[in-house]
């Protein structure tokens, strides 16, 4: 009896908390959108160089996450935010040729694609879903042909799914918090492993390779090379994740339309848009919009370039497209401003 209460004491021991797993959980999906934020600023700087950085913000995200998971889960069994709350991934299954804070290449490739593929591949289906239910809503869904016939299939069965997949996820959160499942996310159930608090020997472990890393004696190839640069980085990251929260904000104020008074700083103003779409429309007129070249109904600017639109004509151009039909600069849906005028 007492072999067995020393085994609970330790498994719960090493079970973390439903805080540090909500936690850990939590510091990817804002690790994201700071991330894009910091992409927006640099594209808004000067749209006409840095405009794909807004563009293929998701796709620069997708390949940031995935350098960084990769070097984690290899170097210390756990994804940049679980190791950032001192957890680990341990096989369900015991491999005897397996060394501490390692995982085989199975639970390794599981890992990554859920860490990585998975959260991307959820957010495209939500933007798809979006652009079909706007065709929708605008009675550009034809009842002929395959692709509309997919689509409508899409809008009737996404959000079940979507809801499905919530549902199951805060099933294993309440199971977990009460004990009764040793995952707190189908995921980890997927991908064959479990979280547990780093004991000692793992701290010993982790110091000895974060110091080899950081060490530049010990770079022997370009392999090593960008371990090394990477585990810079990465110490950077959470090392200075408050002063970054600030920082983002603080830019998030500097570039606010709402706020005027930026005096403080000279900032630099961009070069005028170059007018690539203008050619194939020539004589039009202030009145007319763009794309239909028409009078405008339901004005609608796009603030990247500063030219008003149809709202009707710009919304699934952008959508369509990801840039402004006349000067051809990188633009998203969160960039056109309703203009409502007094009749």
């Amino acid at each position: 009896m007492a072999e067995f209460g020393a085994h609970i004491t330790i498994t719960a021991r090493n079970r973390p908390s439903i805080f540090d797993v909500v936690a850990q959980d939590g510091l990817m999906s804002t690790l994201q959108p700071a991330v894009k934020h910091v992409l927006k600023v640099i594209a808004e700087s000067n749209p006409e160089k840095y405009g794909w950085c807004l563009k293929y913000s998701s796709e620069l995200f997708v390949a940031f996450n995935l350098v960084i998971q990769h070097h984690y889960l290899s170097n210390y069994g756990a994804s940049f935010a679980e190791n950032f709350y001192d957890l680990k991934r341990v096989p369900l299954k015991t491999e005897r040729h397996l060394k501490p804070l390692t995982l085989s290449n199975t639970a390794y490739l599981k890992s990554l694609s859920t860490i990585v593929a998975f959260p991307y591949f959820l957010s495209q289906m939500d933007s798809i879903y979006q652009d079909v239910q706007d065709k929708d809503a605008d009675g550009r869904l034809s009842d002929k042909g395959w692709i509309n016939d997919l689509q409508k299939l899409l809008l009737k069965l996404w959000p079940f799914v979507h809801f499905s997949w919530e549902l199951l996820t805060l099933t294993f959160y309440i199971r977990y918090l009460i004990g009764k499942s040793r995952f707190h996310s189908p995921l980890l159930l997927l991908c064959g492993v479990r979280l547990e608090n780093l004991d000692k020997e793992d701290y010993e472990i982790i110091d000895m390779r974060t110091e080899k890393l950081l060490s530049f004696r010990s770079i022997r190839g370009l392999q090593d090379l960008g371990q090394w640069l990477i585990e810079r980085i990465g110490s950077s990251l959470m090392n200075s994740l408050e002063v970054g929260a600030f920082f983002l904000q603080f830019l998030d104020w500097f570039y606010s339309s709402s706020n005027t008074p930026r005096s403080l700083i000279t900032q630099p103003i961009p070069p005028p848009p170059q007018t690539v779409g203008v050619q194939r429309i020539g004589g039009l007129k202030t009145e007319n919009c763009p794309i239909c070249l028409k009078t405008r109904r339901q004005d609608t600017v796009l603030s990247v370039s500063g030219y008003v639109f149809c709202y009707s004509c710009i919304l699934p151009f952008v959508r369509r497209e990801g840039k402004c039909p006349v000067t051809d600069y990188p633009a998203s849906t969160t960039q056109l401003i309703r203009i409502y005028q007094e009749l």
